[in-house]
């Protein structure tokens, strides 16, 4: 899939189109700074505002040293803002710690990005910060966990993804995550397949050849997060979840017809699985409950089914969807198929 000439942005779409359009400098759109912060965290630097945070989209000192430093390893001329060098080199270098975002769905991996792809940005930020190479090794008690959506190994979700990355091209599965090796490639997926992805109450494998939370997996899976064909299928893959999940919520709670109401419930279908989400709308919904009522309710609720340990991050989480400025309290569009 060939990258696309524009991401919907309009200050990046004429910086990346452009050679002679003015740099993106302090002050700015808010949106084209935010792509270009995305990009920058992706290529590893730290403490850059992530799409949720009340920085995000605005040019500061932390923003302008990653630029910096960018340019001197890349031998690009220091100068004030962001000029279209410097775009098409973020956009061409390999990313060393690649994050989903508008900007990166289009111009690097060439995914028409629609309203369901922003939502599920939103929810990877909640998972693993956006980053396609995310790992949780197991302190949930799921095993391993992987990638954007954070597809566990006990529930079942990292299974769907593998077999995903399999059907997509075998050559590529093999390569990565069977090192080579047809045999093991198929042990794999065998292993990933059983009854809670092969693993026990704990989290802890059943088979000690395939430990996923030891080496050598966890450097094949780091390596599998940087893989563009990989990253590709983690966002169908993604999508195609989504849109059952958006289908099951039209079902189960007819009255969230908002964009914030799509996602929270979203949000809520990735952590809980969708059946868990659907059993939690059905517990709380009450004869003419409004959309935020039952928001409200499912995110009691959720918080409350929780481990303790887990209820503080949960809140935040639920509070987040929400609350962020992000989502539109606007009925939510989406096409029947999903583009890819």
């Amino acid at each position: 899939m060939s990258p696309q000439s524009q991401c919907g942005i309009p200050r990046i779409d004429a910086l990346y189109s452009t050679a002679s359009a003015p740099p993106i400098r302090p002050g700015d759109d808010p949106a084209a700074i935010g792509a270009l912060q995305d990009l920058l965290s992706g290529h590893g630097f730290q403490g850059l505002p992530g799409m949720t945070s009340p920085s995000y989209g605005t040019f500061g000192p932390a923003t302008t040293a990653a630029l910096h430093d960018f340019r001197q390893a890349h031998n690009l001329e220091q100068q004030d803002g962001v000029e279209p060098d410097t775009l098409t080199k973020l956009v061409s270098e390999p990313a060393s710690d690649p994050r989903i975002s508008q900007v990166y769905l289009t111009l690097v991996l060439g995914i028409s990005f629609t309203p369901l792809h922003k939502l599920i940005c939103l929810t990877a930020q909640m998972e693993g910060i956006g980053r396609f190479g995310a790992l949780n090794l197991n302190t949930d008690g799921a095993g391993l966990s992987f990638g954007i959506l954070q597809w566990a190994q006990r529930p079942g979700g990292l299974a769907e993804l593998l077999t995903a990355l399999h059907d997509a091209g075998s050559a590529l599965f093999l390569e990565i995550l069977g090192a080579a090796d047809p045999g093991l490639a198929a042990q794999l997926l065998n292993h990933v397949q059983k009854a809670n992805g092969g693993v026990d109450a704990n989290g802890h494998t059943t088979n000690p050849a395939f430990d996923l939370l030891a080496e050598p997996w966890i450097s094949r899976f780091r390596q599998a997060g940087l893989s563009q064909s990989v990253q590709r299928v983690q966002v169908q893959t993604a999508a195609a979840a989504f849109r059952r999940s958006h289908d099951l919520i039209a079902q189960t709670a007819p009255n969230v017809t908002t964009e914030r109401g799509i996602a929270f419930l979203l949000d809520v279908a990735n952590q809980f699985g969708p059946g868990g989400m659907r059993q939690l709308c059905r517990s709380v919904a009450r004869d003419g409950m409004s959309e935020s009522d039952l928001l409200a309710a499912v995110a009691a609720e959720s918080v409350k089914r929780m481990p303790d340990k887990f209820k503080t991050g949960v809140q935040t989480r639920r509070d987040a969807f929400l609350r962020m400025p992000q989502l539109s309290d606007g009925p939510f569009q989406e096409a029947q198929t999903v583009p890819a």
